[in-house]
């Protein structure tokens, strides 16, 4: 785990093919996209604040792979809440990527950021981030839909509500897109909603897993939940007749990438 981790960590240094649906994309995004959740545990006795300035290092470098156009974002997801009273993890790093294979910022860019000790600061943050918060598991996701209203931003939606799914009914699992895709342009048009997606797992996908389907939406506050129309009650039983929630957890950004302005 900690050499494959340590690849990904320094390749990096809410799947299928997205439909961009004019009606409700108001973002565009890659054609595709891939998603590697990366969930980190605290070493004992240590708190998020510990684990910050080395995830900020982290979000320097990727910083700089956006800037390339080598990534679509990396986030620092911390774990507000869960339905899982055994969680495993206390944070995620989240990567957004246009290929499965990630690829990170160039020698230009790292020389940048470290100056002719690349490799030695590189060194240095990975014992750091081993030592801080371990990575205990690690899981690619490929997005199925995903939307992102004009106004998406992590600033302004921090928080995101993340739901682990399987379906009902394998043979039916795509009825949930007609219902999903009503519900955030319900929730975008009351702006409650910045963005949601779904996604489905790539690897490493098995039965004992429990879950093969992930939905998120960013929301503005967790009002969202409880205070909903009719309309929005009526989508959300529709989706959840199709899908079991098998967890679901609420994140709160805490770092994270810009994308470059156009």
């Amino acid at each position: 785990m900690k050499q494959l981790v340590l690849v990904y960590r320094i390749a990096l240094l809410c799947l299928f093919s997205i439909p961009v649906i004019p009606s409700l994309a108001q973002t565009a995004l890659p054609e595709q996209t891939y998603t590697y959740l990366i969930y980190h545990k605290l070493s004992p006795g240590l708190t998020i604040q510990d684990a910050l300035p080395v995830e900020r290092e982290w979000r320097a470098i990727n910083q700089a792979a956006v800037d390339e156009g080598k990534l679509i974002g990396w986030y620092m997801m911390v774990k507000q809440m869960s339905s899982d009273p055994n969680a495993e993890y206390d944070y995620i790093t989240v990567i957004v990527s246009p290929e499965m294979n990630m690829k990170g910022a160039s020698p230009e860019a790292m020389k940048k950021i470290y100056g002719d000790s690349v490799q030695t600061r590189m060194t240095s943050l990975q014992n750091r981030d081993r030592a801080t918060a371990p990575v205990v598991k690690m899981e690619i996701w490929k997005t199925m839909i995903a939307s992102f209203g004009s106004g998406f931003a992590p600033e302004k939606s921090p928080l995101l509500l993340v739901d682990f799914m399987k379906p009902r009914d394998s043979s039916n699992k795509w009825m949930v897109f007609p219902p999903l895709m009503q519900f955030y342009r319900e929730g975008m048009k009351r702006n409650e909603l910045l963005g949601g997606g779904l996604s489905g797992l790539v690897v490493p996908n098995g039965s004992e897993k429990g879950y093969s389907m992930l939905s998120f939406q960013n929301v503005t506050s967790l009002n969202v939940i409880d205070d909903a129309t009719s309309e929005v009650v009526k989508l959300r039983n529709q989706f959840n007749s199709s899908l079991d929630i098998v967890r679901e957890e609420v994140l709160r950004a805490m770092e994270y990438t810009k994308r470059p302005a156009k």
